[in-house]
């Protein structure tokens, strides 16, 4: 129902955006006031569906103890951030998720007490489980100090279910994504640890359910590192509104570092690289999202149009290059999954005030595609 009234109080102000205070004091009044209450209500909304992730992480000791000692294996799990709170409907949906991780983690990750000394490192593994808020959103982390991804063998057996092409060049890190493909499994048989012919695709999947992400970061012989990033609520979202063409987007207020329109002396274009901005000494990719989308009649040239800086989950700035900036307002998530098939650097959608439907941007995912299509040229 806060949804429903943050949209109510959009179409209002939109109605009433040709008005002024000398001419509706009342009404101006009257609906700056019903914005201050709507957000008041919405932050103690939330704050009653808050729950702190240490009923989520509470299951991780005993599995680890028991898996371990299943596994003829020595692992330890440190923990942090028990407190970091959530919406409980997020922490509904991370069970499984995070269960199979730590299940993924002893099963492929940790070495047996012998392999790890026989590389040098301590009988015991350690797995790490945190929790903390950053740029309005939670992150979970699952680490290990195990053996990593091994490169070579996900590679392979991508060959053979044809995700990839022969010959095709992937940068490690894409490598690495290839095992949230759906069915994707290196195991050489089925077990009841962690290679139960469930691939991690179905780990996504639950994530993103909740309009969440995960990457990988692994380093082979020093292990892995799952990162899942997840938003505090799935109702409501600071947005700001930019048009591209006769297309509007939102793109989330946490990520957005900055907006300009820059010099000719900032835009450039690097061999390998792309366009690219110097900002205050540092390259920043510009991705124009009229290129991105297939755009019509939008701005190409970004000395005209503006561009905004956003940073993605990994920490990477980039530049989006957008016709203009419409605005910042509250706007109520709406998931396409019920009704359309998953669209790339698309998260959700919105109903603005005008009853028009708006796109929320991924940001992380955009630069991923960016990434790729840089690869392909």
């Amino acid at each position: 129902m806060v949804g429903e009234l943050v949209i109510t109080q959009a179409m209002l102000g939109q109605q009433a955006s040709g008005f002024t205070v000398e001419s509706h004091p009342e009404l101006i009044q009257g609906l700056q006031e019903l914005s201050h209450h709507t957000r008041e209500l919405q932050e103690n909304v939330m704050a009653i569906r808050a729950q702190p992730v240490k009923a989520l992480f509470s299951k991780a000791p005993r599995l680890v103890r028991d898996l371990s000692t299943k596994l003829a294996k020595q692992a330890r799990l440190v923990m942090s951030g028990e407190n970091t709170e959530v919406d409980k409907t997020v922490i509904e949906q991370l069970s499984d998720p995070l269960t199979h991780l730590i299940r993924n983690a002893l099963d492929h990750g940790i070495e047996t007490p012998e392999e790890r000394m026989a590389v040098g490192k301590p009988a015991e593994g350690t797995i790490h489980l945190a929790a903390q808020h950053r740029s309005g959103r939670i992150f979970i982390e699952i680490q290990d100090d195990g053996r990593g991804i091994n490169r070579e063998r996900v590679l392979a057996k991508a060959l053979e279910k044809g995700l990839v092409e022969r010959g095709q060049q992937l940068t490690d890190e894409q490598i690495d994504m290839l095992i949230f493909a759906p069915g994707f499994s290196t195991a050489s048989e089925v077990s009841d640890v962690s290679g139960r012919g469930v691939g991690m695709d179905v780990v996504r999947k639950n994530i993103q359910d909740v309009g969440g992400r995960v990457v990988v970061q692994s380093t082979p012989g020093a292990g892995s590192r799952f990162i899942l990033s997840l938003p505090l609520t799935l109702a409501v979202m600071d947005g700001m509104l930019v048009q591209v063409g006769g297309q509007r987007y939102v793109l989330p207020l946490t990520n957005i570092v900055e907006s300009l329109r820059p010099t000719a002396q900032q835009a450039r274009s690097l061999v390998d690289v792309g366009e690219v901005l110097t900002i205050r000494g540092e390259y920043i990719n510009l991705m124009p999202l009229h290129a991105i989308f297939g755009i019509d009649g939008a701005i190409t040239d970004p000395t005209k149009g503006l561009v905004v800086i956003v940073e993605t989950e990994g920490g990477e700035r980039v530049g989006l290059l957008v016709d203009e900036l419409l605005g910042q307002q509250q706007v109520v998530i709406k998931s396409l999954d019920s009704n359309f098939r998953p669209v790339r650097g698309i998260s959700a959608a919105t109903i603005l005030g005008d009853g028009r439907v708006a796109l929320i941007l991924d940001v992380s995912a955009l630069r991923q595609m960016g990434a790729l299509a840089l690869a392909a040229q």
